[in-house]
């Protein structure tokens, strides 16, 4: 089993290319006869890599979340199912290549670092702490592919306000599905984050016997989610669309990471493993 799963770790980076590379093919025009099959092919690579998340649980024993390397494979793996979700439901390819990329080179980053020392920590052995981070981290990346869009639609609506179409600009998707894109990530990472806190605060009352333990992680993770609830509940109400949303996006994910990296260069927390 362990030699099984080293050797699927090692082969994701070139599945993760070869993917790029078919959105590589269908975003400049080459192929487009493969823009029906990018989807197959998302499903196929999502499937190779949950795989190896799976089988390096079972020679560790854990969730594979105990090293830096390893949340990079597993962020690598959400930004994948995420934009497979967003792909499937809105029926554009045009950022597969982009997004794609990011996932590729996290992958390629965490497939030759990875440790296979048995882990240690009694939460990272525990199944629906599983869950809870599984769903938590791919709400995050959700809220992140959110931020990514909106630069998208800020900058191709900047282009076209000038006039200044390139042959980049020209394979975006429209800014109508940018903004579709955006809205639709955010709204993903809402649910998932909701349900990895929903379920966090659960365990944590089986585990210390309180639904809200202290700790800085804990509140600052309840209120990014409450942030992102009534931006996109006040969007509504207010009509917001266009630029104003795609602004809105980044702002809330740059007070996402500003907050976050505070909490773990200066802030103790139970959820640190690494």
């Amino acid at each position: 089993m362990k030699l099984f799963s080293v050797i699927l770790s090692y082969l994701l980076p070139f599945f993760y290319i070869g993917l790029i590379y078919v959105y590589y093919l269908v975003f400049t025009g080459k192929y487009k006869s493969l823009t029906s099959k990018t989807t197959v092919f998302l499903i196929i690579t999502a499937l190779i890599h949950l795989a190896e998340i799976v089988t390096r649980q079972l020679v560790l024993g854990t969730m594979p979340l105990s090293t830096m390397h390893d949340a990079f494979s597993f962020l690598a793996f959400s930004i994948l199912v995420v934009y497979l979700i967003i792909e499937i439901s809105l029926n554009n390819k045009a950022s597969g290549f982009f997004v794609l990329s990011f996932a590729f080179l996290l992958e390629l980053i965490s497939s030759f670092n990875l440790s296979w020392e048995k882990e240690t920590n009694a939460l990272l052995t525990n199944f629906y702490f599983t869950i809870h981070a599984s769903m938590s981290i791919m709400g995050y990346t959700a809220l992140s592919l959110s931020a990514i869009y909106a630069l998208m639609y800020i900058y191709q609506n900047r282009n076209l306000k000038l006039k200044r179409i390139g042959r980049l600009s020209s394979q975006f998707p429209a800014l109508t599905y940018l903004e579709k894109m955006s809205i639709r990530s955010v709204v993903i990472g809402i649910i998932l984050l909701g349900l990895g806190i929903f379920h966090g605060h659960i365990q944590a009352n089986r585990t210390f016997g309180t639904y809200y333990p202290i700790d800085i992680k804990v509140i600052v993770s309840d209120l990014i989610w409450l942030f992102y609830l009534a931006g996109y509940v006040l969007s509504r109400i207010m009509r917001w669309r266009g630029k104003w949303m795609a602004w809105l996006s980044v702002s809330g994910f740059a007070f996402l990471m500003i907050i976050g990296v505070m909490v773990m260069l200066f802030a103790e927390s139970f959820h640190r493993f690494y």
